[in-house]
């Protein structure tokens, strides 16, 4: 069974460990970050922790604040799993899984956020 995608979103995470990495790292990549090669979840916690602090800066919108909040609790479960490390699969996996969830929710709010600002430019 593959991943439905809707957009740039899959529906469904990755089901495996290596799997789920590869899409952090790709949902990094598109938040700009300088993703190495081959990180750990620990790499990926403080690539995400540097994005919430851009989006949290002074000056930012209500929804680039709620977009960072959801980055941070990706990285929260990022460093859970880096902590756990080869320990408990399963419950690394739920971690992984939550963070994806948590990014892709972060793109989705600042999505949603142009999609309103363009229809209301466009009156």
């Amino acid at each position: 069974m593959g991943i439905v995608m809707h957009g740039d979103v899959g529906t469904a995470p990755p089901l495996d460990r290596t799997g789920c990495l590869m899409a952090l790292e790709d949902a990094l990549q598109r938040w700009g970050a300088d993703v190495p090669e081959d990180p750990g979840a620990g790499e990926l916690a403080q690539l995400l922790d540097e994005i919430v602090e851009r989006l949290s800066g002074d000056g930012s919108t209500g929804s680039a604040r709620s977009a960072a909040e959801l980055l941070a609790q990706a990285a929260e479960a990022l460093r859970a799993v880096a902590r756990l490390g080869g320990l408990l699969p399963a419950v690394s996996l739920w971690h992984l899984r939550t963070a994806i969830r948590q990014e892709a929710a972060a793109r989705a709010q600042l999505a949603e956020q142009r999609n309103l600002r363009s229809v209301a430019f466009s009156r």
